[in-house]
């Protein structure tokens, strides 16, 4: 049976989709990753089907090939973990594909089954809402940063078996809790807690007024050599 789910990969400033297609038919059981993946990205196999084992589900002895389209782009990063497990799942006959239509998702999967956060959320569900997606799917400790993106649902999910409960049952998670935020003070740096470097933090300011490039040069505390390129 043959299942696809979109996801996405920055390179540079550009956010690429890519479709994670998943195909499990006869043949000798084996598991082959192809679409220029990274190697961090072929280790996906392996973490993805321990961490369905370790959760009470087994993926058939079958041939299971996983594609990453376009195959001209390379793919990097463990957040293709996700929406493999999700092809994988759909293309097994554990969940319809027809679920997995107009969905994005990204997240890395630990070998107990648990969803981690990961870098790049924000722009992927941009990308999502432009595409006209349904839905985006992240991990929860990225739900926040990804409901910042407006007309466009953003769920996260802790874990594989609430991965899998959504994509069932979707309107069970519509009101999910917001990702409580800490205080703003305790994420607050004040520039006037450094002492001394006088010339150091004129050069910073006016850096930062006039929106010019700064290179500081030297080991923390043994003072620093500025330079500043103005444009």
């Amino acid at each position: 049976m043959f299942a696809s789910v979109l996801t996405a990969t920055i390179l540079g400033i550009e956010v690429c989709p890519i479709q994670v297609e998943a195909d499990v038919s006869d043949g000798l059981p084996s598991f082959t990753m192809v679409g220029f993946p990274s190697a961090q990205v072929k280790e996906a196999q392996d973490r993805v089907r321990t961490a369905l084992r370790n959760n009470g589900i087994s993926l058939p002895p079958k041939r299971i090939t996983v594609n990453l389209a376009p195959a001209d782009i390379k793919k990097e990063g463990a957040g293709f973990d996700m929406p493999v497990a999700a092809a994988l799942l759909a293309a097994a006959g554990m969940i319809d594909p027809k679920l997995l239509q107009g969905v994005m998702m990204a997240g890395e999967i630990s070998l107990n089954g648990e969803i981690h956060s990961m870098s790049g959320i924000l722009p992927m569900v941009i990308k999502a809402r432009e595409e006209g997606c349904r839905f985006c799917m992240v991990p929860f400790g990225n739900l926040r940063e990804g409901r910042l993106v407006k007309d466009i649902p953003v769920i996260g999910v802790k874990n594989l078996t609430e991965m899998m409960e959504y994509l069932k049952h979707p309107e069970a998670f519509q009101d999910a809790p917001e990702v409580k935020e800490r205080p703003l003070e305790q994420e607050i740096v004040d520039f006037g807690d450094i002492c001394g470097q006088e010339s150091v933090r004129r050069a910073v300011e006016i850096a930062v007024s006039g929106f010019h490039n700064i290179l500081l040069i030297g080991p923390p505390g043994a003072g620093a050599c500025v330079k500043i390129r103005l444009s």
